[in-house]
């Protein structure tokens, strides 16, 4: 039971650092004394004590000697700026080849790529998952599989949905091959492939990828601090070249870590509904940090007869990057989806199907995001505690409530492409913000992962890339 007690203690104190509650704008990032917090909330002085020594151990906070605990400071207090030009390109298949071999280098921590569910081992459960699914006969010659997936699955990922409060039935989702079919159908529905299309910057690598492959013309339109500018770009670059598609990254944007507040996503629906515009969106809020998962942009258009938008969603963040297999939200586009589906995709397997669908009916997944969530935010914590205390001041790091990245901008100057090459020498690796731009934009920014599997040479290897990023902003 006192284990117990001092990690609330620690959860709730960690909430009310991210509420901005214990800060210098706060007026003070000062803590109560030990004494003080053990009174007022009725445990024992030993416990708040673990909790503080654990939270100094983290990195939330740091103690100095007569003057009590002090919650460590912000690095920059400035936002990124991410420009105000709207970037016209033709998307052509120039990946960053460089930085993508280091994915399969078994020599190199691939600080680069983000696998967010191999942070805990699911081996054991998937196999268990398919002996179970092997007695339904999944393989026998079934010529009546349904185009949309399985009813049993679609309908337990409606029941999912449902404990975030988003209300969806099962003849608007479709089940795809995994998060790389779902684009491509979403495109193929909404008619976007070989046009003018609109997306958010720095945008997802996942869907430069996609859309790269089909040399379509691109309209990058830059993330704002206040959503209410970023629409305004967005309609002049409207005015400018009409586009029918905009692809957003709402929930923990990668590389940037942004979650667009319920209040945005409205406008952007309302926006998108005045332009005649479908909305295609790349869904991540299962990877959210706190108590309250951020919801789709799908579900709020849900009651809106004259909104488009396509959902993106897979298991390949929360199972296994084995498992390849998601599904569709389509509001007011499942017509177009499902025949989209029809011809251009294949069925996805019908095992995978029922193992999904059973781990979802037996309350399994919700277990298992519940683990997933725990220790990405374990993780991050430890990131931060061991990447603060080295790092320079003048970089910029980004405070993620979720997700599997964090963006680093180094100070004006410098460049995160001859960064890679000195850490790379380490056998590191980071993703230059160039990969997530059409037009090679963000040369000053990066992105590291802390969702691989933790041990003693991630922590390893975040303490030297602090120490990489000082030799190279210092030494230059």
């Amino acid at each position: 039971m006192a284990e117990f007690k001092y990690l609330k203690i620690v959860d709730e104190v960690i909430r009310a650092i991210e509420l901005g509650i214990f800060s210098d704008r706060a007026g003070s990032n000062k803590l109560e004394s030990v004494r003080r917090y053990a009174k007022e909330k009725g445990v024992g002085v030993s416990t708040v004590t673990q909790a503080y020594m654990e939270l100094e151990k983290l990195g939330w906070i740091y103690s100095e000697p007569k003057r009590g605990y002090f919650v460590v400071s912000k690095k920059s207090a400035k936002q990124p700026d991410y420009g105000h030009s709207i970037n016209r390109v033709h998307a052509q298949l120039e990946l960053a080849n460089a930085v993508q071999y280091s994915f399969n280098d078994p020599d190199i921590i691939p600080l680069s790529c983000t696998a967010p569910s191999t942070v805990i081992d699911q081996e054991l459960l998937l196999n268990r998952l398919h002996k179970q699914v092997l007695k339904l006969r999944p393989y026998k010659l079934i010529m009546q599989d349904p185009i949309e997936g399985l009813p049993e699955l679609r309908y337990e990922i409606c029941r999912h949905l449902l404990r975030s409060g988003q209300v969806f039935y099962q003849d608007q989702l479709l089940v795809t091959n995994g998060r790389q079919e779902g684009l491509l159908l979403a495109l193929t529905a909404a008619k976007a492939i070989g046009k003018p299309l609109a997306i958010e910057s720095p945008a997802s690598f996942f869907f430069q990828a996609i859309l790269k492959q089909f040399n379509a013309d691109v309209i990058e339109v830059p993330m704002q601090e206040e959503y209410a500018d970023e629409l305004a770009l967005l309609t002049r670059a409207y005015k400018q070249q009409r586009f029918d598609t905009y692809l957003v990254n709402p929930n923990f944007a990668d590389p940037t870590g942004r979650v667009l507040s319920i209040a945005d996503k409205q406008a952007l629906i309302a926006w998108a509904i005045e332009h005649d515009v479908t909305l295609i969106e790349y869904d991540r809020g299962e990877l959210y940090f706190g108590r309250s998962r951020p919801v789709t942009i799908a579900s709020l258009a849900a009651d809106a007869n004259n909104c488009r938008v396509i959902s993106i969603a897979d298991f390949y963040d929360t199972i296994s990057p084995s498992i390849s297999l998601g599904y569709l939200l389509c509001v007011n586009t499942f017509s177009q989806c499902q025949f989209a589906k029809q011809t251009v995709a294949e069925e996805p397997s019908i095992a995978l199907q029922h193992m999904v669908a059973n781990l979802l009916a037996n309350g399994e997944y919700q277990t298992l995001l519940g683990k997933l969530r725990a220790q990405m935010k374990l993780n991050y914590q430890k990131t931060k505690s061991l990447i603060l205390p080295v790092l320079s001041p003048s970089i910029y790091i980004s405070e993620p409530t979720g997700g599997p990245c964090i963006w680093f901008k180094l100070p004006d100057g410098y460049s995160s492409e001859e960064l890679w090459e000195r850490v790379i020498r380490d056998k590191l690796s980071i993703a230059p913000g160039a990969m997530f731009s059409f037009s090679g934009a963000f040369d000053s920014y990066f992105r590291i992962t802390f969702a691989l599997p933790w041990n003693h040479k991630m922590e390893l290897a975040m303490t030297r890339l602090a120490e990489i990023i000082n030799e190279y902003t210092e030494g230059k």
